[in-house]
């Protein structure tokens, strides 16, 4: 069995922000397993997360109350829940290092300054969990002088994703979830 957990952030200031790509990844995720079994699984709750469960894999994510920042807890939890062991964790989220639309399925890695991943470690005491790295860069824009560097992650992860960009994740999604499943 593998957990799947989303990292994302309450609100719905941000439920439509490129910082959310790993919740909204987990959302495309349980529609591919949805069409695949006919029916959605229902949604439990526990004192921290909600998961849904399709065969060997259960889906989760952390209750409105907890900002990204404090997944360690409610991942160390539904570890605990499922009696699982992190190598069988896959953490989705959101990576401003990948270039939009592209994907990686890595495991034992630092966590690159991402708060939530670092929160996750440290409550698990591990980096030996998978993380499902989904690529929010956007090209740089047009007229950014040399020398100027490239845009910083705070300058474009809680802006809203636009329509093409959206098409552009999905395909990602879809992509990563066909691969989760194929190796569970």
């Amino acid at each position: 069995m593998r957990l799947v957990f989303g990292l994302g952030n309450p609100g719905r200031e941000y439920e439509n922000t490129y910082h959310n790509a790993g919740l909204l990844a987990l959302g495309s995720l349980e529609g591919t397993l949805r069409e695949r079994e006919g029916n959605k699984a229902p949604v439990k709750t526990q004192e921290d997360f909600w998961y849904q469960k399709y065969g060997d894999l259960a889906l989760a994510a952390a209750k409105p109350a907890f900002f990204m920042n404090q997944s360690g807890g409610p991942v160390r939890r539904a570890l605990h829940f499922f009696k699982l062991a992190p190598e069988d964790l896959i953490i989705l989220h959101d990576d401003s290092d990948l270039p939009l639309g592209t994907w990686k399925l890595e495991r034992e890695r630092g966590s690159a300054g991402h708060h939530g991943v670092e929160s996750i470690m440290a409550a698990i005491g591990t980096n030996d969990f998978w993380r499902g790295r989904i690529g929010i860069r956007p090209p740089e824009p047009p007229g950014r002088l040399p020398g100027q560097g490239r845009l910083k992650a705070d300058e474009f992860v809680l802006s809203p994703i636009g329509d093409g960009d959206r098409t552009i994740l999905e395909k990602a999604f879809q992509e990563l979830a066909r691969k989760l499943i194929e190796n569970v």
